[in-house]
C-alpha cells in the first residue's frame, strides 16, 4: 500500500506541475506571437489562442487543479513517506517507538514539502516562464480538456468569488489587461537601456517614440524671428544668394510680410531657368503649395499632413493668423530619432534656422 501511496504521490507532484506551468504560460505569453504561429496553420497555436481569450475560466481551472493536488498530496504523501521511513528507524533501535514515529513524521513532512516546491512549483514555473509559448502550445489542451470537464465546479467557485469581491464594494475583472500605457512604457525602456539590453541608439528611438505623440508642433517649430524667407519680388538670383548663404533648400515665400506666406520655393527649381531668367523676379508658377498647421497641433498630426501636401516645409499659424514660425519635416523626424545633420549643416551654427 505505502509503494502504491508513493506512486500515487510522485503524480500528484508532476500534476501540479502541468497546472503550475500552464498557468504561468497563460499570463506570460505574448498572443501576437501566437497568433503568427496560427496563421502558419497550427492547430495547437489556435487551441492556445482560445485558451488565452478564455484566461479567467482557465486561470480558475489550473488554480483548482493545483489546489487538488496540493490536498491529495498531503493527505497520501506524509503518511506513506512516513510508512517507509519509521519501520527503518525501528529496525536501528536507537530511538524508541513514539520518538522514531516523530522523527520520521518531520522527515516525512520535509521531504514531501520540498518535492512539492521544487518539482511541483519552481520548475515547472522556471520552464513556463523560460518559453511561454513553447509550454502553452503543449498544455493548452490538457488545461481545455480539465477546465471543461470541471465546467460546473468552476462556474460555482467563479460565482462564489465574485459575489464576495463585489460585498467589498469591487467589480471583478473578466480579463486581465495587456496593454500598457506610454508613460508605464517610458520606466522599462529606461531600465532595459541600463541594463545593457537596449543600445544608446535604440533608447534615444523608442523613448523618441514614447514622447511624439505628446508634443506639439511649437515644440520643434523655427520660431518666427529665426525664419529665413523670400519675397515674390526678389530677382531669381538674390534667392540663390540667400540659400547660399543659410544652407536651406526650402525657403518660404512672402507676399506682403511674412504673416501672408504665399507658398515655398524648392532650389533645385531655380535649376531649370534660363540663365538670362537670374535677374528676373521668381515665376509664379514655381511656388509650392505649403501648409498651414495651428502652433498647438500634435506632431503626429502635422506629419501626416504634410505627407498629404508632399511638401517637407509647414507654416505654424498662431491665433488671429499670425505666423510664429515653420517647420521642416527634418525638425518633425528629429523629434523622433534626435538630432540629423547632413552636408548643409554648419557645425558652429548657434541657431537653428529655415
Amino acid at each position: 500500500m505505502s509503494l502504491l501511496a508513493i506512486v500515487a504521490a510522485v503524480m500528484l507532484v508532476l500534476t501540479n506541475g502541468v497546472f503550475v506551468a500552464v498557468e504561468f504560460a497563460m499570463v506570460a505569453s505574448q498572443r501576437a506571437k501566437l497568433e503568427l504561429l496560427a496563421g502558419t496553420g497550427s492547430k495547437r497555436a489556435d487551441i492556445a489562442l482560445a485558451t488565452i481569450r478564455d484566461l479567467p475560466r482557465q486561470l480558475a481551472g489550473s488554480q483548482l487543479g493545483i489546489t487538488v493536488c496540493s490536498l491529495g498530496l498531503g493527505v497520501l504523501g506524509e503518511p506513506a513517506v512516513a510508512d517507509v521511513i519509521g519501520p527503518i528507524l525501528d529496525k536501528i533501535g536507537l530511538l524508541s517507538h513514539n520518538v522514531s514515529h516523530g522523527i520520521a513524521f518531520a522527515l516525512s513532512l520535509a521531504l514531501v514539502v520540498t518535492a512539492h516546491m521544487v518539482l511541483g512549483e519552481m520548475v515547472p514555473k522556471g520552464i513556463a516562464l523560460a518559453g511561454p509559448e513553447r509550454t502553452l502550445l503543449v498544455l493548452a489542451p490538457v488545461s481545455r480538456t480539465f477546465t471543461g470537464f470541471f465546467r460546473p465546479v468552476i462556474w460555482f467557485l467563479d460565482v462564489t468569488s465574485g459575489a464576495i469581491v463585489r460585498a467589498f464594494g469591487l467589480t471583478p475583472k473578466r480579463e486581465i489587461g495587456t496593454a500598457h500605457t506610454a508613460a508605464e512604457f517610458a520606466p522599462m525602456i529606461d531600465a532595459s537601456h541600463d541594463e545593457g539590453l537596449l543600445e544608446e541608439f535604440e533608447h534615444s528611438l523608442l523613448a523618441g517614440a514614447l514622447d511624439f505623440r505628446g508634443r506639439s508642433v511649437a515644440t520643434v517649430m523655427v520660431p518666427r524671428e529665426h525664419v529665413v524667407y523670400v519675397n515674390t519680388r526678389m530677382s531669381v538670383a538674390s534667392i540663390e544668394r540667400i540659400a547660399n548663404q543659410t544652407g536651406h533648400s526650402r525657403l518660404p515665400i512672402v507676399g506682403a510680410g511674412i504673416d501672408h506666406v504665399v507658398g515655398f520655393l524648392h532650389i533645385k527649381d531655380l535649376l531649370a531657368l534660363a540663365p538670362e531668367a537670374r535677374d528676373q523676379p521668381l515665376p509664379a508658377e514655381m511656388l509650392r503649395r505649403v501648409p498651414i498647421v495651428p502652433h498647438d497641433r500634435m506632431l503626429e498630426d502635422v506629419l501626416r499632413a504634410m505627407r498629404r501636401s508632399r511638401a517637407h516645409l509647414a507654416v505654424v499659424r498662431g491665433h488671429g493668423g499670425r505666423t510664429v514660425g515653420v517647420v521642416t519635416l527634418e525638425d518633425v523626424l528629429e523629434a523622433f530619432v534626435g538630432d540629423i545633420r547632413d552636408e548643409s549643416d554648419r557645425d558652429a551654427a548657434p541657431e537653428r534656422r529655415a
